[in-house]
């Protein structure tokens, strides 16, 4: 089996464990599985669509955040105020962490199989949280030197010694601070909860804490007001709230020598909140956190609510679908769709994102020097609803997706039916994933857009919803034909997907200039362009589903 250089290390201060009673040979050997597994399991950043267990796929994805990393640590060089580049630079590295974390951590930081696996052998309880412990460890420094280590050397260059100490304390406790707040949220969660709804509770979380992130480092640049490159920090309430602040102002108190109350607050909540949540999790957590992991072995649901469930989508597959086989399909894709966690996490951040993205740009109206209501009001009386095609734009490259599932082994069920004809199964998986996420989400961002533009908008809703439906048929076409739930996760193409989603831009873009043309140039313009986008969605649907099983992917 192969050596790691992390376990030669560890063999020289072997006596640190046996001194705390742990098995060390034991502690060693399932430390190198692990290292082993980490190698083969396909990170996020690496799903390009080949079967990389030969190779090590985590060293990969290593040199690409060590890019990402180079990227951030050019932010050092420019000559801004201390303060200002290391929130910057700060929240790109937070950002980045806690993706990760996200994305690929959970496997590790919530993994119940080995204690099934491994206590029912000669294995001690001690000796297995203490493997699991250095594994986080190991996993989590190897992440953030690789995101940070741009910045590290460029800081070290330019500021000197003194500054790459302090950095590299603040990495440390950052990182602390974010997998204890990670680690303390679940077990709360845990405490309350068991089974079937906590592995929900917890994948939502997952999917809020990436949005929650987004959308901070969206507010961290905005602490400042940049003008002409003259940088003024102007000190508010809500900037105690962001993390980012509160690991750069030691900084400005070590570096710059400005012992501002501003900059000392900061301070001491960067070091307290960490020490805080570090003493929680050593005297409240640890105990019980892995006893309560146990609660995810735990299944059960409730059946009355099967029954109503199964009852509604059982209508609603009775109204927007003809033939028999394509209702079954229909309720069979709700049903994954719900129970699909790993899917959910890979769909629901793109659905949220298409919700906040058009409001990312609104924010540019509200600042400089111009009042709220002045902007408010610019921003309502032109049509800046337009910017709803950058949601669409999202939304209509998703139903590429269903082809991924968790459960990809039971696909052998598409053959051992009597389904002549795959045409009836991509209809109800359509249907079903336009009216599971298509429609709510749309119907949503479009209630916020009537609030703020009035019921003036409504025929142009109507129009980008035409041209939504129009885009997923186009995505559709282009794309291989691939049945719902059938292949796993790691084989999903993150180039091809870039190039879908640019794809759908592109389009958006087309769509969306044809629709600012049929406004201002003719009266009649925007009816006139909902008749044809209704044509060309009614024909793209007949022409869409004009395929048999010579035509789905070879790899079925």
């Amino acid at each position: 089996m192969k050596e790691f250089t992390i376990l030669k290390f560890l063999d020289k201060i072997s006596f640190v464990f046996k001194s705390f009673g742990i098995d060390y040979p034991v502690m060693r050997k399932i430390l190198q599985i692990k290292f082993l597994m980490d190698e083969r399991r396909v990170p996020t950043v690496l799903m390009d669509g080949k079967n990389r267990e030969s190779k090590n796929s985590f060293r990969s994805a290593l040199g690409i955040y060590i890019f990402m990393g180079i990227f951030i640590g050019l932010f050092m060089i420019p000559s801004f105020p201390l303060f200002f580049k290391m929130n910057v630079v700060l929240g790109m590295i937070i950002f980045m962490i806690m993706t990760t974390m996200i994305s690929d951590f959970s496997a590790v930081l919530l993994d119940v199989k080995e204690k099934t696996i491994l206590l029912s052998r000669p294995v001690d309880a001690q000796t297995l949280s203490a493997a699991k412990l250095i594994h986080i460890i190991v996993y989590l420094f190897s992440i953030t030197m690789a995101i940070a280590g741009g910045a590290l050397i460029v800081g070290l260059i330019r500021y000197g010694v003194l500054f790459f100490l302090l950095f590299l304390l603040e990495i440390v406790l950052i990182c602390g601070f974010l997998i204890l707040f990670t680690a303390l949220f679940y077990y709360a969660v845990m405490t309350v909860f068991s089974g079937e709804k906590l592995k929900d509770i917890i994948n939502y979380f997952q999917i809020v804490l990436t949005i929650f992130m987004t959308v901070m480092y969206q507010f961290t640049g905005r602490i400042f007001a940049v003008s002409n490159m003259n940088i003024s920090i102007t000190p508010h309430l809500w900037h105690f709230l962001l993390p980012s602040s509160w690991f750069a102002a030691p900084f400005m108190l070590l570096m710059e020598k400005d012992f501002n109350l501003y900059y000392i607050i900061l301070s001491l909540i960067g070091i307290i909140v960490p020490i805080i949540t570090i003493t929680l999790y050593i005297k409240v957590v640890a105990p019980r956190f892995e006893k309560n992991l146990q609660k995810l072995n735990n299944s059960g649901s409730s059946n009355k609510k099967n029954v109503k469930k199964e009852s509604f989508q059982r209508i609603i597959s009775n109204i927007f679908c003809r033939q028999p086989l394509e209702k079954v399909f229909f309720r069979f894709t709700l049903q994954m769709l719900d129970n699909e966690r790993k899917l959910k996490l890979r769909i629901y951040p793109s659905l949220v994102f298409s919700v906040i993205f058009p409001f990312i740009f609104f924010l540019n109206f509200f600042t400089g020097e111009r009042s709220f209501s002045d902007a408010f009001a610019e921003l309502t009386s032109g049509k800046y609803y337009l910017y709803l095609y950058f949601s669409v734009a999202l939304l209509a490259s998703l139903f590429s997706m269903i082809s991924l599932s968790e459960n990809y082994k039971g696909a052998w069920i598409y053959k051992a039916l009597p389904v002549d004809n795959p045409v009836m199964v991509m209809k109800g998986a359509f249907k079903a994933f336009l009216f599971k996420y298509m429609v709510p989400i749309y119907l949503f961002i479009s209630l916020i857009f009537i609030l703020l533009f009035g019921l003036k908008i409504l025929p142009s809703l109507a129009l980008i919803f035409l041209n939504l439906v129009i885009l997923m048929l186009i995505m559709f076409c282009s794309s291989k034909r691939e049945l719902p739930f059938y292949k796993d996760f790691q084989y999903t193409q993150n180039g091809s997907n870039a190039g879908k989603m640019f794809f759908s831009f592109v389009l958006c873009a087309v769509a969306a200039g044809g629709h600012y043309l049929a406004l201002v140039f003719n009266p009649y313009g925007l009816v006139i362009n909902i008749g044809i986008s209704l044509i060309i969605a009614i024909i793209l649907w007949h022409y869409s589903f004009q395929f048999s099983w010579k035509d789905m992917a070879e790899d079925f």
